[in-house]
């Protein structure tokens, strides 16, 4: 996928990989003559973190014509119009365009990713209407399109191409076959070798990244849809019966560049631990602070902790509320940043300049923080909701029960007093 895929990143979305080393001039679509070699290409994913995802392109070797292009659909623009604040609204604009293939395809080996490159076996007719509908969709008027990260990306464009000029025998199997996977578990999958952006993403993808995956729809990761194509047959080739992948060479990766193999669930316990360390350290600290042994430590955690989560409950509801990310809406997440930590932060920030006690209205935000993120795990058990948020959970559970106990023990009870009362005569 494109290196447009960081921007995506960086909300929790996801997207296709690297523009072409240089641009090729791009043959007539009316050009004749001996029927062009087509390639499948597919990189596999780079060391940073927006190559993880992987990328593809379709390669049109025409010896009559004297070209050899890489038709790649994963480019973009910074200087697009608006292009900021259509990237937050999750109305980006892609668009494709060809690339010397020789060219391209070096730059990926010398970066050290796996290079695979799958030709096809197609009549000249649909050959040469493959190349031709290329051709056509790289001219100015043609290349743009709406991206979106899963459903429609580079991988997803260069599985429709093909499977146009297969009269859409592609699609129908592919349908038909179960993925086994999600877009979440995709996600988490080709992001686990780095914590801090899978904890990310998994904290902003909503439940409709939960629903299960065909293969057709698999085929957004471009390593997974090179998979699919090996048993796929040609059906107006032999009766029906000739292999789709008519040759395949593979180029492997450099060693230490690619996938780091963590598997995503092997961070549960490590998100836990921290989870448990950080809502122990805030009600220890806020412990002291109410017996006055000093409450600048509980000040900066609990300010910083509600802070950040209240933060990533604002971002989580404008992505659901306010934007086109589909994939963010309905989170359920929301129950565990929540975005009340904003109005604790801000009593905290009073409080800091002030003498005294903690203010009581701490510690009912925090009881209610913690009473929703309670609520969150509860949710699980009911059929109305089907989110896969165990990363979220084990983490913000502990930490919200502990800031709500932190402020608890930081705010003092206000003594009662029983028995009788004098009078002034």
């Amino acid at each position: 996928m494109s290196h447009g895929h960081r921007v995506a990143l960086l909300l929790g979305l996801l997207g296709a990989a690297g523009a072409g080393a240089a641009r090729a001039q791009l043959p007539s679509a009316e050009a004749v003559g001996p029927a062009p070699k087509i390639s499948l290409v597919t990189i596999g994913p780079g060391p940073i973190l927006w190559e993880k995802f992987g990328h593809n392109m379709i390669r049109v070797t025409d010896s009559a014509a004297g070209t050899d292009i890489a038709y790649n659909f994963g480019i973009f623009d910074f200087r697009q119009k608006n292009f900021y604040w259509n990237f937050l609204q999750g109305r980006m604009l892609y668009s494709m365009a060809g690339y010397i293939a020789a060219l391209d395809i070096e730059r990926y080996v010398n970066a050290g990713r796996s290079v695979e490159i799958q030709d096809l076996a197609l009549t000249p007719d649909q050959a040469r209407t493959l190349a031709a509908n290329l051709a056509r969709n790289a001219l100015p008027d043609m290349r743009d399109y709406r991206y979106e990260p899963y459903r429609d990306n580079c991988s997803t464009r260069v599985r429709d191409a093909l499977n146009l000029s297969l009269g859409g025998s592609l699609e129908a199997p592919l349908a038909a076959q179960p993925a086994h996977a999600t877009y979440r578990s995709r996600t988490a999958e080709l992001t686990a070798g780095s914590p801090g952006w899978y904890f990310g993403l998994m904290l902003l993808l909503g439940p409709s990244t939960d629903e299960p995956l065909s293969a057709w729809e698999d085929s957004f990761i471009p390593m997974n849809f090179a998979r699919y194509l090996e048993p796929a047959l040609n059906p107006v080739l032999e009766g029906g019966t000739a292999p789709l992948i008519e040759a395949a060479s593979f180029q492997p990766a450099r060693e230490g560049v690619g996938l780091s193999g963590r598997s995503p669930a092997s961070w549960l316990g490590w998100f836990l631990v921290l989870g448990c360390l950080l809502g122990g350290l805030l009600a220890w600290t806020g412990g002291r602070s109410g017996a006055g042994r000093g409450r600048r430590p509980f000040l900066l955690l609990a300010g910083l902790w509600t802070l950040c989560s209240g933060l990533a409950g604002l971002i989580m509801i404008y992505l659901w509320a306010f934007t086109d990310h589909t994939y963010a809406y309905r989170n359920e997440n929301v129950l565990q940043a929540s975005v009340l930590g904003l109005a604790m932060f801000a009593l905290l920030a009073a409080w800091a300049r002030r003498d005294g006690p903690a203010p009581a209205g701490l510690r009912v935000l925090a009881a209610a923080v913690a009473a929703l993120s309670a609520l969150g795990v509860l949710m699980q058990v009911l059929p109305w909701f089907s989110q896969v948020n165990a990363p979220i959970l084990v983490f913000f559970v502990p930490a919200n029960l502990g800031m709500a106990l932190g402020a608890m023990r930081a705010v003092p009870t206000i003594p009662t007093t029983t028995g009788p009362t004098a009078t002034l005569p």
